[in-house]
Protein backbone atom coordinates (compact mmCIF):
# COMPACT_ATOMS: atom_id res chain seq x y z
CA UNK A 1 0.00 0.00 0.00
CA UNK A 2 1.66 3.22 -0.86
CA UNK A 3 1.15 6.56 1.42
CA UNK A 4 0.76 9.66 0.02
CA UNK A 5 1.96 13.13 0.71
CA UNK A 6 -0.12 15.42 2.62
CA UNK A 7 -1.09 18.95 2.13
CA UNK A 8 -0.05 21.60 3.58
CA UNK A 9 -3.15 22.40 5.17
CA UNK A 10 -3.39 18.73 6.57
CA UNK A 11 -0.24 18.84 8.10
CA UNK A 12 -1.17 22.18 10.48
CA UNK A 13 -4.85 20.29 10.67
CA UNK A 14 -2.34 17.47 12.75
CA UNK A 15 -0.39 19.93 14.59
CA UNK A 16 -3.76 21.78 15.85
CA UNK A 17 -5.00 18.39 16.55
CA UNK A 18 -2.32 17.17 18.62
CA UNK A 19 -2.37 20.88 21.03
CA UNK A 20 -5.78 20.25 21.60
CA UNK A 21 -5.39 16.98 22.35
CA UNK A 22 -2.80 17.92 24.74
CA UNK A 23 -4.58 20.55 26.22
CA UNK A 24 -7.20 18.10 27.80
CA UNK A 25 -4.71 15.55 28.92
CA UNK A 26 -2.53 18.50 30.50
CA UNK A 27 -6.40 20.41 32.28
CA UNK A 28 -5.40 23.60 30.62
CA UNK A 29 -7.26 25.84 28.69
CA UNK A 30 -6.77 27.74 25.81
CA UNK A 31 -6.87 31.60 27.75
CA UNK A 32 -4.19 30.28 30.34
CA UNK A 33 -1.38 29.28 27.77
CA UNK A 34 -2.23 32.21 25.51
CA UNK A 35 -1.11 34.54 28.73
CA UNK A 36 1.76 31.84 29.41
CA UNK A 37 3.08 32.55 25.81
CA UNK A 38 2.60 36.17 26.58
CA UNK A 39 -0.17 36.80 24.02
CA UNK A 40 -3.62 38.13 24.68
CA UNK A 41 -6.14 35.31 25.97
CA UNK A 42 -7.74 35.13 22.49
CA UNK A 43 -4.49 33.87 20.44
CA UNK A 44 -4.27 30.42 20.94
CA UNK A 45 -7.90 29.59 19.66
CA UNK A 46 -7.62 32.25 17.04
CA UNK A 47 -4.84 29.70 15.59
CA UNK A 48 -7.01 26.38 16.46
CA UNK A 49 -10.26 27.40 15.67
CA UNK A 50 -9.19 30.03 12.45
CA UNK A 51 -5.80 29.12 11.65
CA UNK A 52 -4.42 33.00 12.37
CA UNK A 53 -1.79 32.62 12.09
CA UNK A 54 -0.89 29.96 9.96
CA UNK A 55 1.59 28.55 11.61
CA UNK A 56 3.60 29.48 15.80
CA UNK A 57 6.17 32.06 15.87
CA UNK A 58 9.72 30.06 16.13
CA UNK A 59 9.50 31.41 19.76
CA UNK A 60 5.93 30.29 20.37
CA UNK A 61 6.37 26.95 19.21
CA UNK A 62 9.21 26.66 21.64
CA UNK A 63 7.23 27.22 24.68
CA UNK A 64 4.11 25.85 23.71
CA UNK A 65 6.09 22.90 23.51
CA UNK A 66 7.35 23.27 26.89
CA UNK A 67 4.14 23.50 28.48
CA UNK A 68 2.60 20.63 26.36
CA UNK A 69 5.27 18.60 27.35
CA UNK A 70 6.04 17.89 23.41
CA UNK A 71 9.06 17.78 20.92
CA UNK A 72 8.81 21.21 19.37
CA UNK A 73 9.14 19.19 16.46
CA UNK A 74 5.70 17.64 16.66
CA UNK A 75 4.35 21.37 16.44
CA UNK A 76 6.38 22.40 13.24
CA UNK A 77 3.87 21.44 10.45
CA UNK A 78 5.79 21.45 7.14
CA UNK A 79 8.83 23.32 8.25
CA UNK A 80 11.33 20.65 9.57
CA UNK A 81 11.32 19.68 5.96
CA UNK A 82 12.72 22.53 4.42
CA UNK A 83 16.03 22.27 2.60
CA UNK A 84 18.69 23.46 4.83
CA UNK A 85 20.60 26.47 3.88
CA UNK A 86 23.95 26.26 2.62
CA UNK A 87 26.81 29.09 2.22
CA UNK A 88 29.62 29.37 -0.22
CA UNK A 89 32.33 32.10 -0.24
CA UNK A 90 32.05 34.78 -2.74
CA UNK A 91 34.26 36.01 -5.43
CA UNK A 92 34.66 39.37 -4.76
CA UNK A 93 36.93 41.04 -2.68
CA UNK A 94 34.43 43.67 -0.88
CA UNK A 95 33.72 42.91 3.18
CA UNK A 96 30.05 42.56 2.12
CA UNK A 97 30.07 39.35 -0.23
CA UNK A 98 31.96 36.95 2.42
CA UNK A 99 29.42 34.63 2.50
CA UNK A 100 26.10 34.42 0.43
CA UNK A 101 23.12 31.96 0.80
CA UNK A 102 22.62 29.63 -2.04
CA UNK A 103 19.43 28.77 -0.73
CA UNK A 104 16.15 30.61 1.25
CA UNK A 105 16.65 30.31 4.97
CA UNK A 106 15.21 27.21 6.84
CA UNK A 107 14.98 25.94 10.06
CA UNK A 108 17.35 23.55 10.77
CA UNK A 109 17.25 19.93 12.15
CA UNK A 110 19.35 17.55 14.13
CA UNK A 111 21.62 18.24 17.61
CA UNK A 112 23.14 21.03 16.31
CA UNK A 113 19.82 23.06 15.51
CA UNK A 114 19.85 26.60 15.87
CA UNK A 115 16.87 28.02 17.77
CA UNK A 116 16.80 31.46 15.88
CA UNK A 117 17.48 29.86 12.35
CA UNK A 118 21.34 30.71 11.74
CA UNK A 119 23.62 27.84 10.55
CA UNK A 120 26.10 26.17 12.69
CA UNK A 121 29.51 27.96 12.64
CA UNK A 122 31.26 25.02 11.16
CA UNK A 123 29.24 24.66 8.23
CA UNK A 124 29.80 28.13 7.50
CA UNK A 125 32.81 29.59 4.55
CA UNK A 126 34.44 32.10 4.16
CA UNK A 127 36.69 34.66 6.27
CA UNK A 128 36.75 34.60 9.72
CA UNK A 129 36.48 38.25 10.99
CA UNK A 130 33.44 38.52 13.44
CA UNK A 131 34.68 39.23 16.89
CA UNK A 132 33.48 36.97 19.61
CA UNK A 133 33.43 37.91 23.53
CA UNK A 134 33.88 35.19 25.89
CA UNK A 135 32.16 34.58 29.30
CA UNK A 136 32.21 34.02 32.92
CA UNK A 137 29.49 33.39 35.32
CA UNK A 138 28.80 36.62 37.50
CA UNK A 139 26.85 36.99 40.41
CA UNK A 140 22.87 37.51 40.27
CA UNK A 141 22.54 35.59 36.54
CA UNK A 142 24.70 37.87 34.89
CA UNK A 143 28.05 37.21 32.95
CA UNK A 144 31.28 38.73 33.17
CA UNK A 145 32.52 39.52 29.35
CA UNK A 146 36.35 39.23 28.37
CA UNK A 147 37.60 43.46 27.46
CA UNK A 148 38.81 41.84 23.76
CA UNK A 149 37.87 38.72 21.80
CA UNK A 150 38.64 35.49 22.36
CA UNK A 151 37.85 34.03 18.61
CA UNK A 152 36.91 35.61 15.52
CA UNK A 153 34.74 33.34 13.27
CA UNK A 154 32.77 33.40 9.52
CA UNK A 155 30.30 35.61 9.69
CA UNK A 156 26.96 33.97 9.64
CA UNK A 157 24.06 35.36 7.28
CA UNK A 158 22.08 37.55 10.01
CA UNK A 159 25.43 39.87 10.47
CA UNK A 160 26.94 39.31 6.75
CA UNK A 161 26.68 43.69 6.19
CA UNK A 162 26.17 44.19 9.86
CA UNK A 163 28.83 47.38 11.31
CA UNK A 164 30.38 46.45 14.44
CA UNK A 165 28.27 43.00 14.59
CA UNK A 166 29.56 40.92 17.38
CA UNK A 167 29.30 36.84 18.88
CA UNK A 168 28.94 36.33 23.04
CA UNK A 169 29.36 32.85 24.06
CA UNK A 170 26.44 31.88 26.50
CA UNK A 171 27.32 30.65 30.12
CA UNK A 172 24.53 29.21 32.41
CA UNK A 173 20.94 27.95 31.33
CA UNK A 174 18.51 31.22 31.94
CA UNK A 175 17.43 31.18 28.34
CA UNK A 176 17.43 27.88 27.71
CA UNK A 177 16.34 26.34 25.04
CA UNK A 178 16.50 29.65 23.44
CA UNK A 179 20.25 30.05 23.84
CA UNK A 180 21.86 26.84 25.24
CA UNK A 181 25.15 27.24 27.24
CA UNK A 182 28.04 27.10 25.17
CA UNK A 183 26.17 28.78 21.59
CA UNK A 184 27.37 31.67 20.42
CA UNK A 185 24.50 34.46 20.66
CA UNK A 186 25.01 37.04 17.25
CA UNK A 187 24.74 40.50 18.14
CA UNK A 188 23.32 43.42 15.72
CA UNK A 189 24.22 46.51 17.81
CA UNK A 190 22.15 48.96 15.57
CA UNK A 191 19.06 47.16 15.29
CA UNK A 192 15.90 48.60 17.38
CA UNK A 193 14.15 45.73 19.43
CA UNK A 194 10.46 44.90 18.94
CA UNK A 195 8.33 43.29 21.34
CA UNK A 196 9.28 39.73 21.97
CA UNK A 197 12.70 40.37 20.30
CA UNK A 198 15.78 38.18 22.49
CA UNK A 199 18.15 41.12 23.74
CA UNK A 200 22.05 41.71 24.63
CA UNK A 201 21.71 44.69 28.16
CA UNK A 202 25.14 45.51 29.21
CA UNK A 203 26.31 47.30 32.26
CA UNK A 204 29.86 48.55 32.43
CA UNK A 205 31.16 48.84 36.22
CA UNK A 206 33.04 51.73 37.57
CA UNK A 207 35.81 48.83 38.00
CA UNK A 208 36.13 48.21 34.12
CA UNK A 209 34.60 45.17 34.28
CA UNK A 210 31.73 44.48 31.78
CA UNK A 211 28.56 42.26 32.95
CA UNK A 212 25.86 41.22 30.43
CA UNK A 213 22.77 39.57 30.74
CA UNK A 214 20.25 38.22 27.05
CA UNK A 215 16.37 38.06 28.13
CA UNK A 216 13.66 38.69 26.43
CA UNK A 217 12.43 41.90 25.41
CA UNK A 218 9.01 43.22 26.87
CA UNK A 219 8.89 47.04 26.98
CA UNK A 220 10.58 49.60 28.58
CA UNK A 221 9.45 53.05 30.50
CA UNK A 222 11.92 56.06 31.20
CA UNK A 223 13.71 54.51 34.15
CA UNK A 224 13.40 50.35 33.34
CA UNK A 225 13.99 47.66 30.66
CA UNK A 226 11.07 45.17 30.97
CA UNK A 227 12.33 41.36 30.44
CA UNK A 228 11.27 37.99 31.30
CA UNK A 229 14.07 34.38 31.28
CA UNK A 230 12.78 31.19 30.52
CA UNK A 231 14.80 29.15 33.60
CA UNK A 232 12.97 29.35 35.64
CA UNK A 233 9.95 31.95 34.16
CA UNK A 234 10.09 35.22 35.91
CA UNK A 235 9.32 38.57 34.27
CA UNK A 236 11.25 41.14 36.05
CA UNK A 237 13.03 44.77 35.28
CA UNK A 238 16.49 46.27 35.11
CA UNK A 239 17.09 49.63 35.92
CA UNK A 240 18.56 51.81 32.49
CA UNK A 241 20.78 53.32 35.23
CA UNK A 242 22.60 50.41 35.44
CA UNK A 243 22.08 48.36 32.33
CA UNK A 244 23.15 51.20 29.85
CA UNK A 245 23.33 49.27 26.86
CA UNK A 246 20.64 47.54 24.80
CA UNK A 247 21.69 45.37 21.86
CA UNK A 248 19.53 42.88 19.68
CA UNK A 249 20.54 39.22 19.39
CA UNK A 250 19.42 38.02 15.53
CA UNK A 251 20.91 34.33 15.69
CA UNK A 252 22.74 31.97 17.41
CA UNK A 253 25.11 28.89 17.22
CA UNK A 254 26.80 25.92 18.19
CA UNK A 255 30.49 25.80 16.76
Amino acid sequence: MSVGVISYTEAMDLVRKLILEKLQELGLNMAEVSHRLGKNETYLQQFLKRGSPRELHERDRIRLAEILQVSEDQLRGFSSTLPKREYVKATANSRESLIVPTDPPSILAGNEQSILGTKPGASLVGDKDLPVFGTAQGGSGALIVTDQPVDWVVRPAPLLRVRDGYGMIVTGDSMDPAFRPGSTALINPHLPPRLGDYCLFRNHGEDGTTHAVIKEYRGETESVWKVRQYNPPKDFTLKKSEWQIRHRVVGSYFS
